[in-house]
């Protein structure tokens, strides 16, 4: 009875023989590493707590009277999240959620806008912003005429 070769030869007591030196190699599950990848991540997941982003970072007033969001057209302008470096983005905020654009785009929308009968304009800008930069998104509402623009401020808080 002729021996049948495998790829791996038995002796007669069913213990594999390595191959020659040189030979296919020794495979290494990685099954159980898969396993505890996937148990981290679910167990990461399920603990983390998700939290809403921020409006935006405005200075305290402390004078003035509110403006009604409902009918106005608002402009958020932030940083990019770059730090002290960072540049500074210019944000429409409308019905579908807030969109990216630039100081010409920003005139045209608001152009847009006040022909619709949207008159009001409030910019808010967080404080890590430059006040320059503020000043030229001003200028590109207020290029529009019949523009009443206000600056988004947070209501000071009452001791």
């Amino acid at each position: 009875m002729s021996k049948k070769k495998t790829f791996l030869n038995t002796d007669g007591d069913g213990w594999k023989k390595r191959p020659a030196a040189g030979g296919a190699g020794d495979d290494l599950d990685i099954t159980p590493m898969i396993d505890v990848t996937f148990l981290l991540l679910i167990f990461f997941m399920v603990t983390s707590t998700m939290q809403a982003t921020q409006d935006s970072d405005v200075p305290v007033a402390r004078y003035g009277v509110g403006v009604d969001t409902r009918g106005a057209t608002m402009v958020l302008v932030h940083n990019d999240g770059n730090g002290i470096n960072g540049t500074s983005v210019i944000e429409l905020k409308e019905s579908g959620g807030t969109t990216e654009v630039t100081t010409e785009e920003l005139t045209a929308r608001v152009r847009e806008k006040v022909q619709n009968g949207v008159m009001d304009v409030i910019i808010k800008a967080d404080r890590g912003v430059p006040h320059g930069f503020v000043q030229e998104v001003t200028r590109a509402v207020t290029e529009v005429d019949g523009v009443k623009f206000f600056i988004g401020i947070e209501e000071k808080k009452n001791n």
